[in-house]
């Protein structure tokens, strides 16, 4: 048994709801939404596109970064690197347009998994290439399959 600190695991958005809860997972995301009076951040990462159906949103609670926390970090449309503990999962029925439909990308979702989160840490991900991120990310996934 360690003493030390919980290791991070890199993760999709898309892949919150299969964590467990107190799972210390590090992710990107996108600024949907910022609610000053309950220090919530809400994120979306349209990817991989064929989760567009079952939609997710990492709600972040960001109270404990508060000191530290810049403006641009809160700004819609900016993209950030959360480090944090999943907290718990809630499904919300019905069409709630994720960005990517209101970009025209994608499709409804007929539901939305929104991921509670605390996070630890959140910095400015800048400007960001996001699809080598992505690309980076899926063959981290794979290698890490492949070690297995």
């Amino acid at each position: 048994m360690s003493n030390g600190p919980l290791p991070t695991r890199l993760i999709f958005l898309s892949d919150l709801p299969s964590c467990s809860h107190g799972e210390k997972v590090r992710f990107l995301g996108c600024v949907s939404q910022y609610d000053p009076t309950t220090g919530t951040l809400c994120l979306d990462h349209a990817y991989p596109a064929s989760s567009a159906n079952a939609a997710v949103t990492a709600a972040v609670d960001v109270n404990l970064l508060l000191e530290t926390l810049k403006c641009t970090d809160t700004q819609v449309g900016e993209w950030v690197n959360v480090m944090g503990y999943v907290q718990g999962v809630e499904v919300e029925k019905g069409g709630k347009k994720t960005k990517a439909v209101r970009r025209g990308e994608g499709k409804e979702a007929s539901e939305v998994k929104v991921v509670k989160l605390q996070a630890v840490m959140l910095w400015s991900a800048g400007a960001i290439k996001v699809w080598e991120y992505e690309k980076a990310l899926d063959l981290r996934k794979k290698a890490e399959v492949m070690a297995k």
